[in-house]
């Protein structure tokens, strides 16, 4: 009886170098695809949510702001805001998002708006902004939807203020708004952009009128940077 010799079977030999290659090209690519901030109300997180976003890619930076050759300190930093709410079936018009506020390192003041400038918005410094559920929080700035003495409503019942819903996710969604200040140094617009605030107003017919919206991801503490 003859035998014929076993050849030993051949499986793929795992290079551990080039699996650690292709985990690495796998985590740049999953922080490609956190290039801009789905925002979750608190009490509200499917019916209140924005996408904000810088204007063109996750490594945009503040535009430094020169006088001759002197660096003033000052950048200018564009982002945008769409309000993805899903539009109330009592009212199409609700929820719109009046406010976008900031929390930034360190205690920071002088920040102007740059754009819009049809005067529908103002820029406020040194709020406190009360989140449900996690007291106040100090707000560095905040752009604010204005107010008149018809509440809301610019114009009348069809023409209210704020960002309206049902506007599409994306990067550059949305109104585009311009801030100049004293942007720290070193942080792209996204990673400005994670200390962000975002309040809806009239969520829900009846229920509670402002719901306060924070970026949807488990990095982001209440306060973001504790005083």
């Amino acid at each position: 009886m003859t035998t014929t010799p076993r050849v030993p079977s051949r499986r793929p030999v795992c290079d551990p170098r080039r699996v650690f290659v292709l985990l690495g090209v796998t985590f740049v690519a999953s922080l490609a695809t956190l290039s801009a901030h789905v925002v979750r109300g608190i009490i509200h997180p499917t019916l209140a949510t924005a996408f904000v976003s810088s204007p063109s890619a996750g490594t945009d930076a503040p535009i430094p702001i020169g006088w001759g050759d002197q660096d003033t300190g000052l950048r200018v930093a564009c982002f945008h805001v769409a309000n993805t709410s899903p539009a109330r079936v009592d009212d199409f018009d609700w929820p719109r998002v009046t406010a976008i506020g900031f929390e930034l390192p360190g205690r920071r003041s002088g920040f102007t708006l740059v754009a819009p400038h049809d005067g529908d918005w103002e820029l406020v410094e040194g709020l406190t902004a009360g989140v449900p559920g996690h007291g106040n929080v100090s707000v560095d700035f905040a752009l604010v939807a204005r107010v008149n003495r018809a509440g809301w409503y610019r114009r009348g019942p069809h023409d209210p203020l704020g960002i309206p819903p049902a506007q599409p996710g994306g990067q550059g969604s949305g109104p585009r708004f311009c801030v100049s200040g004293p942007f720290p140094d070193g942080l792209t617009i996204e990673q400005i952009l994670n200390g962000v605030l975002v309040r809806f107003h009239l969520v829900q017919r009846g229920g509670p009128h402002f719901d306060i919206g924070v970026w949807n991801n488990p990095q982001r503490t209440i306060p973001l940077y504790p005083e």
